[in-house]
């Protein structure tokens, strides 16, 4: 018994300590010696004191996108260790910003420390391409770890820092956020192929068709040129030669046509070669899902007129678990999907406008629908705090089922 009181006692004490840690104790190298055990319960405003490189405005937009890419799940794995991830991160880079000399001796030497990028970029790559909001991600990632290089440059001259040194430190730290949104352990099996690499480049259409009749591919590998072409928003000509060489414009979890949408012309080649508008995914999505969250009139409108359907949804709680209980490959991405049975209107309600609301509404979407969790579209709405459809809703009289 006096154990337990004994640990229950250093327990709070930990916290309060933790707690009490204050900017003016930053400067003081000793409070980087050591690693608090616990973050979870840090104070988050410590990790954005004056001297921070967390208050660059670029660094933040880093912070962010590696948040993003790492796209973890409170649902999946706790709200503790959620944040202890978030905060260890912040910790190192603050720990990077007051005791640089410290921050350093934790580093690999600079060849293994190159290697180690190179490898996670490499991965990086081939994770951006096996769906369109990988690849957006994956865009922003790279935009915003090229542009916060100078400003921690400038952040470690500031400090007294030599050029060639502040520059060790700023790539060290953008790596930092390289190392969080992918992780550490890289599956280095999963890379690119020189063709697939080749097709994520600027080619000609020379390029193209040597690079089609090079081998003997199989419609799978072709297909999958075909999506990567897609992303990278080839030429409408390169996306016709792909299909016509022998890609499948209805193979996948997420066929070429989820791959598509940000190019309403190659969207408009798919459907012409009887790409299937309302195949849906592993969650039960359709590309009017993605329509809607980008909010773009024009691809509904295509769509809808195509047969897409304005009543889809996600898949229910009885699918949902059965996938788990089969313990399917995506199962780990199935406990963050908290709200089975969303419809398409709903998820407009909450990330969309009220024109797509009531485009999906001429096109015969049920306004009054609700998920497993009993959610309507006005409370997606509420929910994600989205005013213009919140006051379209309530106009047409919807009430929220939930406060």
């Amino acid at each position: 018994m006096k154990k337990v009181v004994f640990f229950l006692f250093f327990s709070v004490c930990f916290l309060i300590n933790l707690h009490a840690l204050e900017c003016s104790d930053l400067a003081k190298k000793e409070s980087f010696k050591t690693t608090p055990n616990d973050l979870a319960y840090a104070n988050e405003g410590l990790f954005y004191c004056d001297g921070s490189l967390l208050n660059l405005k670029e660094v933040k937009e880093l912070f962010d996108a590696s948040v993003a890419v790492r796209s973890e799940s409170q649902s999946c794995v706790g709200d503790r260790v959620y944040k202890e991830n978030l905060n260890k991160l912040r910790w190192l880079l603050l720990k990077a910003s007051f005791a640089p000399e410290l921050y350093q001796k934790e580093l690999a030497k600079p060849d293994i420390a190159e290697e180690q990028k190179d490898a996670r970029m490499e991965y990086f790559r081939y994770w951006a391409n096996e769906s369109l909001f990988n690849f957006l991600k994956y865009k922003k990632f790279i935009e915003a770890y090229k542009n916060a290089q100078t400003p921690l440059v400038k952040f470690y001259e500031s400090l007294g820092i030599d050029t060639p040194s502040a520059a060790y430190y700023a790539t060290s730290v953008v790596n930092e956020f390289l190392t969080f949104g992918v992780g550490k352990s890289v599956n280095k099996a999963k890379i690119l192929t020189p063709e697939q690499s080749m097709m994520a480049q600027r080619i000609n259409s020379d390029e193209l068709a040597n690079l089609l009749y090079s081998k003997n591919f199989s419609t799978a590998e072709l297909t999958n040129l075909l999506n990567i072409a897609l992303l990278n928003e080839k030429s409408s000509d390169m996306i016709k030669e792909i299909i016509r060489r022998g890609a499948d414009v209805n193979l996948g979890d997420e066929t070429p046509l989820f791959f598509a949408l940000k190019n309403i012309e190659n969207v408009k080649i798919l459907l012409a070669n009887k790409a299937d508008v309302n195949h849906t995914n592993f969650f039960g999505k359709s590309v009017l899902f993605y329509a809607v969250q980008f909010s773009d009139k024009p691809l509904c409108e295509l769509l809808l007129k195509n047969g897409a359907n304005a009543n889809e949804s996600y898949i229910d709680e009885n699918a949902k678990m059965n996938m788990i209980n089969l313990g399917m490959t995506q199962v780990e991405d199935t406990c963050g999907l908290e709200h089975t049975n969303r419809s398409v209107f709903m998820h407009a309600a909450a990330h969309a406008t009220p024109e797509i609301l009531k485009l999906l509404m001429d096109n015969g979407a049920d306004i009054n629908a609700t998920d497993d969790a009993g959610f309507n579209a006005l409370d997606y709405a509420m929910k994600e705090q989205n005013e213009k459809t919140i006051k379209f809703l309530e106009n047409l009289g919807l009430k929220p089922n939930l406060n």
